[in-house]
């Protein structure tokens, strides 16, 4: 569990968690928010997934949850805010000297278990859970890729990421690896991986923000009204121009808008 000291509050705590590619940055800002304010403790706890997140939060175990969606209609008494975007990234193993992956390239990659580095090493894929979102916007690409992706699925010995982090873990410790992950994670996380242009494009923010790059993670903060007072004071941080110039830093494109 991640505990982050935060002076304002005498002996108050929030507590945060949901899906795993967006706990270091809320962990951040929290960081930030540390330095300007007293007697408040935030804890980041460890993975639960975006529909965890939202069910700890909706049984009263979080105070704030942090989702790659927004809140379902059937997701009753919670609210979402749309806190910033990053970019969806394929990515190799940091040894790799793969740059580039094409849609037919991912047809490939899935749906041939003998696929063979440009170095001659192994492919070594990384699949996600059915009901993950990577795997839902993965299959979304095209109807080979999501085929090809189900011959992945039913291969056995392929190796299975169940959370975020054990994702880019195995992509900077497997040789050949090669899945998915967003920007801003391995920014947050300062993870040694390769991430490669899709389709001709790199996965920048730039290139997110120009309306280039097709494969994007929206992030957002759930809350359960009626927010105590703390909480919405850390939310109403987060649209500050210091929240909005760290997420710039860690590649999340801030929803200033909102």
């Amino acid at each position: 569990m991640l505990i982050v000291a935060l002076p304002a509050y005498a002996n108050d705590k929030i507590k945060i968690g949901g899906t795993g590619s967006g706990l270091e940055l809320v962990r951040q800002l929290g960081n930030l928010y540390a330095k300007q304010h007293q007697n408040l403790d935030i804890l980041v706890v460890p993975s639960l997934g975006s529909t965890g997140g939202i069910k700890a939060l909706q049984a009263g175990a979080l105070d704030l949850a942090i989702s790659a969606r927004p809140v379902k209609p059937e997701e009753k008494e919670v609210k979402s805010i749309h806190l910033c975007r990053t970019p969806v990234a394929f990515a190799v193993h940091p040894a790799s000297t793969v740059s580039a992956i094409h849609t037919n390239d991912l047809v490939q990659l899935y749906g041939n278990a003998s696929q063979i580095w440009p170095d001659g090493g192994r492919v070594r894929v990384l699949l996600r859970p059915n009901a993950e979102i990577d795997t839902i916007l993965l299959r979304s690409i095209s109807p080979a890729v999501d085929q090809s992706v189900s011959q992945a699925k039913a291969r056995p010995g392929m190796l299975m990421a169940v959370t975020d982090q054990d994702n880019l873990k195995l992509l900077q410790t497997t040789p050949g690896a090669f899945g998915m992950t967003t920007l801003a994670m391995a920014t947050a996380e300062q993870a040694k991986v390769r991430l490669v242009s899709f389709n001709g494009t790199k996965p920048t923010l730039q290139t997110l923000i120009q309306g280039h790059y097709p494969l994007v993670r929206d992030y957002y903060l759930v809350t359960r009204p009626p927010v105590r007072k703390p909480t919405q004071n850390i939310i109403n941080f987060v649209r500050s121009a210091k929240a909005i110039t760290l997420m710039k830093a860690l590649n999340c494109a801030p929803m200033e808008q909102h």
